[in-house]
C-alpha cells in the first residue's frame, strides 16, 4: 500500500482552462455599499451602492447598481442609475437605465428604459484631444429672468439658471408672435 513499487498515483485537480472565466457572482440577498472592482466576469443580483469596474459584466432582473459602471462588456437586464461606459454595451428587455452610457457598440432590445445621453467612445476620446476655445454662456436679460423661473417652476426645476438660455422660445413675450403663429 505504500510501498514504492505501487504505480497507484493520486488523482491530480484538474486545471482551469485559462480561456474558461467563471463569474464572480453578487447573488440577490446580497448588499454591497462601496466600489466593486474585479479582473474578470462579475454577475450581480444583488444591489450595489458604488461604482463597478470589471471585464465583462451582466446585470440580473432583481439587480440595482447605484453609480458608474466601467467594463469591456455590459449586459443589462435590471437597473443602473449612472454612467456607464463600455465598448459593448447591451440593454436587455427588462433593462432600466438612467444615466448616460458611453459605447462602441450599443444593443438595445424591444422594452428597454433609457434615460440619459449615449455617446459613442470615439467622439468622447475626440473631444478630450480637442481644446475647444473657451465660449462665455450668453448672460441673460433681466426681462428674462422671470420667464426662466416660470419655465423652472412648470418644469419642478428648482433653479431657474437651467432653463433661462430657452426661456426666450418657450414663453414668447405679450405682443411677440409664438414660433409658427401670427401676432395678436
Amino acid at each position: 500500500m505504500f510501498s514504492k513499487d505501487s504505480k497507484d498515483v493520486a488523482p491530480t485537480p484538474a486545471k482551469v482552462n485559462q480561456d474558461q472565466h467563471v463569474p464572480t457572482i453578487i447573488s440577490a440577498s446580497l448588499r454591497i455599499v462601496g466600489n466593486l472592482i474585479s479582473d474578470g466576469d462579475v454577475q450581480v443580483d444583488g444591489i450595489i451602492d458604488g461604482n463597478v469596474r470589471s471585464r465583462t459584466l451582466t446585470i440580473g432582473e432583481s439587480a440595482t447598481i447605484n453609480g458608474e459602471v466601467e467594463a469591456e462588456t455590459v449586459r443589462i437586464h435590471g437597473s443602473i442609475s449612472g454612467q456607464i461606459k463600455a465598448k459593448k454595451v447591451e440593454l436587455g428587455p427588462t433593462a432600466k437605465v438612467v444615466g448616460d452610457i458611453i459605447h462602441s457598440l450599443l444593443i438595445v432590445e424591444s422594452g428597454a428604459y433609457l434615460e440619459g445621453n449615449c455617446r459613442h467612445l470615439e467622439s468622447v476620446r475626440k473631444g478630450a484631444e480637442a481644446k475647444p476655445a473657451e465660449a462665455k454662456p450668453a448672460e441673460a436679460k433681466p426681462a428674462d429672468t422671470s420667464k426662466a423661473e416660470a419655465l423652472a417652476k412648470a418644469l419642478g426645476k428648482s433653479s431657474p439658471e437651467s432653463v433661462t438660455a430657452a426661456s426666450s422660445l418657450a414663453i414668447p413675450d405679450k405682443g411677440q408672435a409664438a414660433p409658427g403663429k401670427p401676432a395678436g
